[in-house]
């Protein structure tokens, strides 16, 4: 494609390739010096993986769920992060300059997540029982009406283009984003922040629709039968919640390396910290006004969902998810010396990575064993791996280009933010 063609119907912040940049990066804004530390998570991921898939040659089921809650807890992160950058962008806030880069890297965990997907593609038959034919045709002894009836939605070819159709918006989203904030480090163009702010525009709108529908999909129809409004708003919060939670745990790392030392404040924890608090609550609200709407409402199909988290030892599950998803992060984090504390942020960062997934677990395997509560082997093997992997592509972008938007007009601002 000629420069002429590109210049006349592609804008030059989309089409430029991504170059690399971290050696035009500024002293205080340059990435750590040890550029090959990915390969350490790479390391524990694909062992973690191998470990996996031992699993997999012995319970291929088990596998394949374990799978699932690893890799959906992955997703939510990733669709936090471009929230975030969305959120930034559209309010042209202040504040989170300095810390934007990071959620813009995350983001690149979506092409990535759509090559992790195949084993969920793979394994289906053993994840959806929607898949089945048998519960679809009349003339079987295991049809079911219920699902007979969801069958213009629940079906495989319809799932796998729903499923495309996601990560074709989720990559093109951050792919946009990214690219014109990459460019704005070599090319302080003052048109940039705008057009940034229209593709966030019509960016949340999507990112509303898609996140909602993809977890209904992915998660919300394991239980075919159980149905709920309110759960795409469920997931959102919980990836909103923990994006924020790994965001300040980079941000902690990065400084720990002699990295943005004057750069990031106290008053941006402070700020990532009213954040996770925040929605520490909204989680939990969003969480009970599920539960009362539907145990109110004592509708079957709807109330046995939880009642199989309620009992065959499911039910210390749900405590536990009650006392260490809400209570103990909101009393820790309710103190504002908390949320300026560089050692209490980085342990509850940590928190909300593991609870995260284990509210993911909590969703997705009473399905598999609704009889017996349990946390497999496979399942923590799962999660080390594809946390891995996914954490070390993530290190590899970050250390690709500026820590920061270097030439954003607001960099100064952020720097200088006080609440």
């Amino acid at each position: 494609m000629s420069s002429a063609i590109k210049t006349t119907f592609f804008p030059t912040w989309l089409v430029d390739p991504v170059r690399e940049t971290a050696q035009h990066a500024r002293g205080p804004f340059r990435p750590v010096s040890n550029r090959m530390i990915w390969l350490i998570p790479l390391a524990v991921g694909i062992a973690g993986l191998a470990l996996a898939g031992v699993a997999w040659s012995v319970d291929a089921k088990q596998f394949y769920f374990s799978y699932l809650v690893a890799w959906a807890s992955c997703l939510s992160i990733t669709v936090g992060a471009l929230f975030f950058v969305l959120i930034q962008h559209l309010t042209k806030a202040r504040w989170s300059v300095v810390v934007r880069r990071i959620a813009e890297a995350l983001t690149w965990g979506f092409p990535l997540l759509a090559i992790l997907s195949i084993p969920i593609l793979i394994g289906m038959h053993d994840l959806y029982h929607w898949t089945h034919a048998d519960v679809m045709d009349p003339a079987d002894s295991h049809y079911d009406p219920i699902l007979a009836a969801k069958e213009p939605y629940l079906n495989t070819p319809f799932f796998l283009v729903r499923v495309a159709a996601y990560f074709v918006i989720w990559i093109g989203l951050s792919l946009l984003l990214y690219r014109a904030s990459i460019r704005q480090d070599l090319d302080a163009d003052p048109t940039i922040p705008a057009r940034q702010r229209k593709v966030s525009a019509i960016g949340l709108l999507l990112m509303a629709i898609t996140t909602a529908f993809a977890s209904y999909d992915f998660l919300m129809s394991l239980d075919p039968h159980w149905f709920s409004t309110i759960f795409g708003i469920y997931f959102f919060a919980a990836s909103f919640w923990t994006a924020h939670a790994l965001i300040a745990l980079v941000a902690i790392l990065i400084q720990r390396n002699k990295a943005l030392s004057d750069v990031i404040s106290e008053e941006h924890y402070h700020d990532l910290g009213k954040m996770m608090f925040g929605f520490t609550v909204f989680w939990a609200y969003i969480a009970f006004s599920q539960y009362m709407l539907i145990w109110y409402g004592n509708l079957p199909e709807e109330t046995l969902w939880y009642r199989h988290r309620l009992e065959h030892g499911w039910e210390a599950h749900s405590a536990a998810l009650l006392m260490l998803h809400f209570i103990v992060p909101f009393w820790i984090l309710l103190a504002r010396g908390a949320k300026r504390s560089k050692a209490i942020m980085a342990i509850m960062a940590v928190w909300f990575l593991i609870m995260n997934w284990f509210d993911m677990h909590w969703l997705a395997m009473p399905v598999l064993h609704p009889d017996q509560a349990s946390i497999h082997w496979a399942s923590l093997a799962s999660f080390v791996g594809v946390l891995g992997v996914y954490l070390a592509l993530f290190m590899y972008r970050l250390n690709r280009h500026a820590l920061v938007p270097q030439n954003d007009p607001n960099l100064a601002r952020s720097i200088s933010f006080s609440t």
